[in-house]
């Protein structure tokens, strides 16, 4: 119990940090691409769970790379930016939607009749999947389940 309570700490702290974007997304307003240092690389993994190098491979660079870049204090691409702001956007709207990260996870690993029957977590590999989930979550926050 003392190990969740220090995860809802961390992922408190991390949504914290990126309240802004949050907020931006969750009211569904366009904006200009924005480019993240590489750092945010650890929040992605932190918040999604994700294995390093399989969250290396959705960004389309090594580990490698990417700790490099962290070293040097690089930026993302606007593309990858996007797609770490949304997966952080897309696990903050779950565990609100669902009211645990850990919820939501179990979600996402089952069969969603709104999205075909796909499974979800199978679908956030790119941006596009990660925003049909998005509304998924948003019509299962609203009651529109039909």
């Amino acid at each position: 119990m003392n190990n969740s309570l220090s995860e809802n700490s961390a992922l408190k702290k991390i949504y914290k940090q990126y309240a802004g974007y949050i907020q931006h997304e969750e009211q569904n307003t366009l904006s200009e691409p924005e480019t993240i240092y590489a750092s945010a690389f650890n929040d992605m993994i932190a918040v999604a769970n994700y294995d390093k190098d399989f969250a290396a491979e959705l960004l389309d660079v090594s580990y490698k790379t990417i700790t490099r870049y962290q070293k040097e204090d690089k930026k993302f691409s606007p593309l990858q930016s996007e797609y770490v702001l949304k997966t952080i956007v897309l696990f903050h709207k779950g565990a609100k939607v669902f009211g645990t990260a850990d919820s939501f996870n179990r979600w996402l690993d089952k069969p969603a009749y709104g999205l075909g029957n796909l499974i979800p977590r199978n679908i956030i590999t790119t941006v596009t999947g990660i925003n049909f989930v998005m509304d998924e979550l948003n019509r299962i926050e609203h009651g529109d389940l039909a």
